[in-house]
């Protein structure tokens, strides 16, 4: 779920290609699969075979994944003392 919500937030929100999203998931992943890596950036970038006919918010994406906030508190140091309420949206606090 996390990769989709980042592949997501890359190609709709900071308008990154999907190749380029595709390329880094490939060379980074241990479990990558090039085919289906392939597939899936396309159908994320809006250009495969079916695409991805919505956007996920990544806000309300973060909430559904991580709704206590540990996933964030782990890997964003600077963010474990935030109140859980404003841990995915922290420009509210």
């Amino acid at each position: 779920y996390l990769r989709h919500v980042t592949a997501c937030f890359l190609i709709d929100y900071l308008d990154i290609s999907w190749k380029d999203g595709f390329r880094w998931y490939d060379y980074t992943l241990v479990d990558s699969d090039a085919a289906i890596n392939a597939r899936l950036w396309q159908q994320g970038g809006h250009s495969g075979i079916s695409q991805w006919n919505f956007v996920l918010h990544p806000v309300y994406a973060a909430k559904n994944a991580d709704p206590e906030g540990e996933y964030v508190r782990r890997w964003v140091p600077e963010m474990a003392g935030m109140p859980t309420e404003f841990i995915h949206c922290p420009w509210e606090a």
